[in-house]
């Protein structure tokens, strides 16, 4: 998305030469505007994060142990609401993606509680939410206010007894630094409180 200025300039320089600005050395890219992206109108945010295209799968391999496949109902591909991806192995969902919703918007969801506003997770501090209509020991959610939407990382154990890697766990944030770590480095970066 192109946010262009028009400048319009009646003005000449002191020595009679008239001035004008064209629009497009005023045009700049919401991309390359400083600032907060969320300050923005919806229709000038930059992209949001694709996890399917800028995931590799491999990646997701390592966070859960094991071979994963995609999990065709969880992918979406809307570019300005919402992009997500999901994959399953043998006891683990994960899911990434990423939406414009705001941090007001998801402390006021109740289908989420929120366990901390200021969670960290591999070096990056994020909100983490708890399933409120589910088993919340089941799967953990950390979401990341980035410079290209909110990015939401969701772990689900499927395991009737969590169990993971050959582990009975207490519960799904129990393991979610492990599985999260090799994700960190793809996802965008700036973290907008």
């Amino acid at each position: 998305m192109i946010a262009a200025v028009v400048v319009l300039s009646g003005c000449g320089t002191g020595d009679g030469e008239e001035t004008t600005s064209t629009t497009a050395e005023a045009t700049t890219s919401a991309a390359e505007q400083p600032g907060n992206p969320w300050d923005l109108p919806l229709e000038q945010r930059p992209a949001l994060f694709d996890p399917c295209a800028e995931v590799p799968i491999e990646v997701i391999e390592q966070g859960l142990g094991s071979p994963v496949s995609p999990v065709a109902a969880y992918e979406n591909h809307l570019p300005k609401d919402l992009m997500s991806c999901g994959w399953r192995s043998e006891n683990a969902e994960l899911t990434i993606l990423t939406t414009w919703k705001s941090r007001e918007d998801y402390q006021a969801d109740r289908s989420f509680d929120v366990s901390s506003t200021h969670e960290e997770l591999n070096g990056r501090v994020g909100m983490r939410l708890l399933d409120a209509i589910g088993n919340p020991d089941e799967t953990c959610l950390q979401l990341f206010f980035t410079e290209r939407g909110t990015a939401w990382i969701q772990f689900h154990i499927t395991d009737l007894y969590l169990e993971f890697e050959g582990q009975r766990r207490s519960n799904a944030c129990e393991v979610m630094e492990q599985v999260s770590q090799p994700i960190m480095e793809h996802l965008p970066k700036g973290d907008f409180q």
